[in-house]
């Protein structure tokens, strides 16, 4: 891997995703030529990771069988517990807050439910939990048995529900006062191509959103106000043959857009690559696929003019630069057992 400057004042708060007493929530600073690393929850674990849109509140799922929800008052490197709740789940892999603030959304991956709470003015849970129940089933019998939401993105008036299960994406209309569950109106479910398995979703500047493909490694363009058969479809990698980590299959998960709007980067988690394509005319254009330096690249951060990835197997978070949007070289900026999510600090 190359070596080059680390940006000063930088930090970077991670998900640690294990069962040992040093797992859970950590901050990282970058200090001088190194990062420094401090330990701020013990969480068995903690799968994602979520801001307050205007408060130092940092919210978390967890748990691999029933879920729990976490937030914290972070300042420094001190983290307050203002909450664990259960989730009325099972296996909850991602979570979001509205942009006002007013609520918090969980997907419970294997119940196949969304859980709800209300917020109140200091980001604490202001209210009990209510669950969505989605429905739905696919063709990939191992994986498409049952909804299996993997996760939730507010845009404007609408939540977006990625059900990886189902094939489809649920579209909520989000009421502009009111919080919790009864801000969320059910408006319509979007179908994918058959066995796609969507996994993750990125809003484009055009209107349009990009969609990663998990089952069959696969990144998806089109609207979600249009035809299924409007989709347009491009192999996510290169690579051909086995995976290299975990199984066979390439399995891959994150998407995360460039700052323009002009490329999506999508992590081949078995080929351990990250693959980037433009995107805004005609179908996805693959541009260039990168070895990450990393095992099982689950997370995605584009912060500026830098790709940072989360290496969930080897324990790494490295940085890709991007030069006209593309990534470089991978360099290693530390190491954190289980590195599972990020979150860009507030400094």
């Amino acid at each position: 891997m190359t070596e080059r400057p680390i940006r000063a004042q930088r930090g970077l708060y991670v998900a640690g995703r294990g069962s040992g007493a040093h797992d859970g929530l950590h901050r990282f600073v970058s200090a001088g030529d190194g990062w420094r690393g401090s330990h701020l929850a013990t969480v068995d674990q903690l799968s994602t990771m979520a801001w307050h849109p205007s408060l130092p509140v940092i919210y978390g799922a967890s748990g691999f069988g029933d879920g729990n929800v976490h937030a914290w008052e972070v300042s420094g490197e001190s983290a307050v517990t203002l909450a664990e709740e259960p989730t009325g789940g099972v296996e909850p892999c991602h979570i979001i807050v509205d942009p006002d603030g007013r609520m918090l959304v969980v997907t419970n991956y294997q119940t196949g439910t969304l859980a709800v709470w209300p917020l109140s003015g200091d980001g604490s849970l202001a209210g009990d939990r209510e669950l969505i129940a989605l429905s739905g089933s696919s063709i990939d019998p191992e994986r498409q048995g049952a909804s299996h939401p993997h996760q939730a993105i507010f845009s404007g008036d609408t939540l977006y529900v990625v059900d990886l299960g189902a094939d489809v994406v649920h579209t909520f209309t989000v009421a502009a006062h009111g919080s919790g569950a009864a801000a969320l109106t059910a408006a319509a479910d979007v179908p994918v191509p058959a066995g796609t398995g969507p996994r993750h979703l990125v809003v484009l500047p055009n209107g349009e959103v990009a969609l990663s493909g998990e089952l069959t490694s696969a990144v998806l363009t089109g609207r979600l106000d249009g035809p299924s058969s409007a989709w347009r479809v491009t192999p996510s990698t290169t690579r051909t043959g086995p995976a290299k980590t975990r199984t066979p299959r390439n399995y891959p998960g994150d998407i995360e857009g460039s700052v323009d709007g002009r490329f999506v980067y999508l992590a081949n988690r078995g080929y351990d690559t990250i693959g980037t394509f433009a995107v805004g005319a005609g179908d996805p254009q693959f541009i260039a696929e990168m070895d990450t330096g990393v095992q099982w690249p689950q997370h995605l951060l584009v912060d500026s003019d830098e790709l940072v990835i989360a290496g969930w197997d080897s324990g790494l978070v490295v940085s890709m630069p991007l030069v006209d949007g593309v990534p470089g070289e991978p360099s290693v900026l530390f190491e954190c057992s289980g590195a599972g999510w990020l979150l860009a600090g507030r400094l």
